[in-house]
């Protein structure tokens, strides 16, 4: 006969906790281990700085849309254009084309192109964007991440944006 603190107990009767402390710690050993096997696997490096994603917006299925005309966007020059539900900035600078989001990241207010200073002004918390993207300044207790670029090209005299397809959305 068994003798002790479980004795007296019926066959599958609540476990105790010693028994549920084990059958956690077991559970939190071997997570661990296969956590660092798979690490291990994929060529994961615990001291390895982390992935940074492509800043470049790339939609899987979509189309090239006109925005403005080659000749009115002159070295310089910026240009808001909505299509949609994409709404950004295009620029020309040193030759090259350049678009990027015209939605803020940190609310998803829409931006203003302040045209003078070449800035993009967030309405909803005072934060303001270069054309080019990047975070001139902010009053958030958080870090603010640069906007989104979007592709863009120029063909036949005019200034497109791939934009996801209408189905893609």
């Amino acid at each position: 006969m068994a003798s002790g603190p479980e004795s007296g107990r019926a066959a599958g009767a609540a476990p105790t906790r010693r028994r549920f402390v084990r059958v956690a710690a077991a559970v939190a050993a071997g997570s661990a281990g296969l956590g660092v096997g798979l690490g291990r696997l994929l060529g994961v490096r615990p001291d390895a700085p982390p992935v940074v994603a492509e800043p470049t917006l790339q939609p899987n299925a979509g189309e090239w849309r006109a925005v403005v005309a080659s000749k009115d966007l002159p070295e310089g020059g910026v240009r808001p254009f909505e299509l949609g539900a994409v709404v950004g900035f295009v620029e020309r600078t040193g030759g090259q084309l350049r678009g990027v989001s015209g939605v803020c990241t940190h609310l998803g207010c829409r931006l203003a192109l302040d045209a003078p200073s070449r800035e993009l002004n967030c309405p909803c918390h005072r934060a303001s964007f270069a054309v080019s993207g990047e975070v001139l300044r902010h009053q958030l207790p958080i870090a603010l991440p640069a906007l989104p670029r979007l592709l863009v090209r120029e063909s036949d005299g005019v200034v497109q944006v791939f934009v996801p397809s209408s189905g893609a959305m």
